[in-house]
């Protein structure tokens, strides 16, 4: 009957659904980081995976009959009497040793029950250790996925202005702006608002530029309308150091408003 009653209980492991949907709403949820989050997660699954593999493995070492014929028993034939924590501490060091694939060779299957459960076990840490793996690779190269952009668009400016043989003031100023671009990422809004809607996007600009062109001389006295419209269609550049913005005799298809620098 107790038997009967324990693998009843089994049936309480579904509530584990909700600790995934739980994840699920973690991963979402800005607030919290969604690397820690991730990571979090693998530790648990791995965690659960190792404290399952280790209960089982237990547990037919102690329906077995004789107990020498064990796992367990082989090497500690006196395991049921010092108690569940003593042969809990034990499978879970083969269970983990399993795992990470080391075999240290203290305990293996002594019967034809431990080999089929060991075998099942085997297989299911491949698949376990290949999502793990998988997982955290794709945390880490998203972590310094920005930081091999800029290097692959540096060394490509660098062997165009190699190729093409640029001046060395041009190519500097190249690599100027690259590195420019990329530390200012976060302060360019175009990726930003592409996918909100108009109003809010004039909105922002004009949270972001109002105070400025209002104080703009050549905008003193212009109508509010106006300025709505213009700062609606304004955007934010950053140029380096000693770049030339609009060459002698060019024809401008901008207007530029000089916020923070100088202009020689």
């Amino acid at each position: 009957t107790g038997q009967v009653f324990g693998l009843l209980n089994l049936l309480r492991l579904w509530r584990l659904y909700r600790v995934s949907e739980l994840f699920k709403r973690l991963e979402k949820d800005i607030r919290f980081s969604y690397f820690w989050t991730r990571l979090l997660k693998l530790i648990c699954v791995t965690l659960f995976a190792v404290h399952s593999a280790g209960c089982f493995y237990y547990w037919l070492a102690t329906r077995h009959k004789p107990s020498e014929r064990t796992w367990i028993g082989r090497l500690i034939g006196d395991f049921k009497q010092k108690g569940v924590w003593h042969g809990y501490i034990c499978s879970i060091y083969w269970s983990i040793v399993t795992l990470t694939s080391v075999g240290y060779g203290e305990f293996y299957s002594m019967n034809e029950g431990e080999k089929i459960f060991n075998s099942i076990y085997m297989l299911f840490n491949m698949g376990l250790i290949a999502y793990i793996i998988g997982n955290i690779t794709n945390l880490v190269v998203q972590s310094v996925v920005k930081t091999f952009a800029m290097r692959d668009s540096i060394n490509e400016v660098m062997r165009y202005a190699s190729k093409n043989q640029l001046p060395e003031g041009m190519g500097e100023q190249m690599l100027a702006h690259m590195q420019l671009k990329f530390n200012t990422a976060e302060l360019q809004q175009e990726e930003v608002l592409k996918d909100l809607p108009k109003a809010i996007r004039s909105s922002i600009a004009q949270h972001l530029f109002w105070k400025t062109v209002e104080k703009t001389y050549l905008f003193q006295g212009v109508s509010d309308d106006f300025l709505s419209q213009l700062v609606s269609e304004m955007k934010a550049e950053y140029f380096p150091p000693r770049i030339e913005i609009i060459l002698q005799n060019e024809i401008p298809t901008d207007f530029y408003i000089l916020v923070s620098g100088a202009v020689v």
